[in-house]
């Protein structure tokens, strides 16, 4: 027979074992003292919370046999002990997801008039209540708002925007919390301690932050723990199991960042891997940490449960970092965790997201120069036309003095159809040209209003200007997609290429006839040698 998983073994079995949940059940007890049962109730909160082992615990107490009231449940009764078993038939537990059809619900609604069998109430909980379809919903409905006076119902789902308002009115709502920091170590420390477990302070911590607030994600782990290292779990058997780098390395990476030394921080994760750390968890533990600065950056480290050394280590590091630098960081190893799905090299994309992370950002102008289309020229072939004011001058001349007479256009060569369209091409090549010169300046005025799509615009070229319609060639078809998929990308663009170059232009964007070049270079040896190293291709030029 196979042992018995922890998260079952120390599953809580009354109100007061319930970590972290004071809120409802202190609700609940009280309505359990004054009598004041509801019908229905929606238990709502992220996995491992407590929701489905809290409407057990109420399905328990309505029908303790215990005559203190406020003692119920008492788990020796015989209705708990037949609960505890799982026994009771008056306890229907309903897995929405397998049973997500209107014939289950009317199954359901036919068996509901029927008294319980032991108990005072049948009470039917209804597991990942969210995955019940929409007919299925409606065929509760009525059942739910006026159940016969021996049913109770209790919803349990993760996803409670997915359950219909018609339902959710109709129930007493609780959301459940994620655990902190400290709530989810206590709770690991006792079953440790219960199942005579040596864990390290910095093991225990570590696991503690691996549930991210689950309850049932820190059991399982510990429960894992036991079957890897036995009684003694030492921070390195933590590292090893889940993958993870050491913090010393974590803080190395994060260091390199903050004095932007990129080599240091490419040795350091090469340091990781090595070390058979998995780098989508080095990606998630630098992302952490970078938050934990980030928070210091902007005072607001009492958001932060790290021990004090961490935290002595974040303030040194945000002395260095200001909260932009972070922000951008985070963004990066964000971007690099989803890329390395799909990456050939379980490396490059954190290798290319350090670097980026460390090289200094291109520099905004506040004030772009004026487009060649509209800045005014020295027409050389009028002597009367003056010349720019010189800023050597020592008497600065007025504004309301300055004049310019204009010569008369010379007598034309050529037909009028002929120069008009030579006209046309070459205004076509100026202002591409002057867009291309402007980029940096284009991309800057994007991210003062959509930062997130204006970093796409750095791996992208202004192509042609055809018809008042400008083409913009993306190098990635990953950042054609999110850029047009952003409904205020291309207006917002549009609208500072005509306030910077005076014109009314349409914007189109598309991949970019060079990315076919750029995946043909990608398979050269010395380019490929080069990304390994964490370069990237920029363009590609012909011979």
């Amino acid at each position: 027979m196979p042992a018995q998983a922890l998260y079952l073994k120390y599953r809580p079995q009354s109100f007061d074992d319930v970590q972290g949940q004071d809120h409802i059940t202190h609700t609940l007890k009280n309505a359990m003292v004054l009598n004041r049962i509801a019908h229905a109730y929606l238990f709502t909160g992220t996995r491992g919370t407590g929701k489905t082992s809290t409407a057990r615990i109420l399905a328990k107490a309505v029908n303790c046999l215990d005559p203190a009231v406020s003692k119920r449940p008492c788990n020796k009764c015989v209705i708990c002990t037949a609960i505890n078993q799982e026994r009771l038939l008056d306890l229907v537990e309903i897995d929405a997801a397998s049973n997500t059809g209107v014939d289950n619900i009317r199954d359901l609604r036919d068996k509901v008039d029927f008294r319980p069998n032991e108990a005072r109430f049948k009470v039917y909980i209804i597991d990942e209540a969210h995955m019940l379809s929409n007919a299925a919903f409606n065929a509760l409905l009525k059942t739910l708002e006026e159940p016969p006076p021996h049913v109770i119902f209790i919803l349990a789902t993760t996803e409670v925007n997915r359950v219909p308002a018609t339902i959710s009115s109709r129930c007493q709502r609780f959301d459940f919390k994620r655990a902190s920091l400290r709530e989810l170590m206590d709770q690991l420390g006792d079953i440790a301690k219960k199942e005579d477990m040596t864990l390290e302070p910095a093991a225990l911590e570590l696991v503690a932050r691996q549930a991210n607030g689950s309850f049932r994600d820190g059991t399982s782990l510990l429960d894992q723990l036991t079957a890897y290292s036995g009684d003694e779990v030492t921070l390195k058997h933590v590292q090893v199991l889940l993958g993870a780098a050491s913090r010393e390395i974590i803080y190395a990476i994060v260091a390199s960042i903050a004095a932007r030394d990129v080599g240091r921080g490419i040795a350091a994760l090469d340091q990781a891997v090595d070390a058979g750390a998995d780098p989508r968890q080095v990606a998630r533990d630098v992302i952490e940490y970078l938050r934990g600065v980030m928070l210091f950056a902007v005072k607001s480290e009492t958001m932060l449960n790290v021990g004090e050394e961490v935290k002595t280590e974040m303030r040194e590091l945000a002395a260095q970092m200001n909260s932009e630098q972070a922000s951008r960081a985070i963004r990066l190893f964000s971007q690099a965790a989803l890329d390395l799905r799909n990456s050939a090299s379980p490396t490059l994309p954190l290798e290319m997201a350090l670097v980026e992370a460390t090289l200094e950002p291109t520099p905004v102008v506040a004030n772009p120069a004026p487009s060649p289309r509209s800045a005014p020229t020295r027409d050389t072939s009028n002597p009367f036309a003056p010349s720019a004011p010189s800023t050597a001058s020592s008497v600065p001349k007025k504004p309301e003095q300055t004049f310019q007479r204009v010569a008369a256009p010379p007598k034309k060569t050529k037909s009028a159809s002929v120069e008009d369209a030579e006209t046309a091409e070459a205004m076509d090549d100026l202002s591409v040209v002057a867009v291309q010169q402007n980029w940096n300046q284009v991309i800057g005025e994007l991210t003062r209003v959509n930062k997130s799509s204006a970093a796409f615009l750095r791996d992208a070229e202004a192509l042609t200007l055809k018809n008042g319609e400008l083409t913009i060639g993306f190098f990635y078809p990953l950042h054609l997609e999110r850029f047009t998929n952003d409904k205020n990308a291309i207006t917002q663009l549009t609208k500072i290429l005509n306030g910077m170059f005076e014109g009314s232009t349409r914007v189109k964007c598309i991949l970019s006839p060079k990315r076919a070049k750029m995946k043909a270079a990608e398979n050269d040896p010395l380019v490929r040698a080069a990304m390994d190293l964490g370069g990237k291709i920029k363009d590609v030029e012909e011979e």
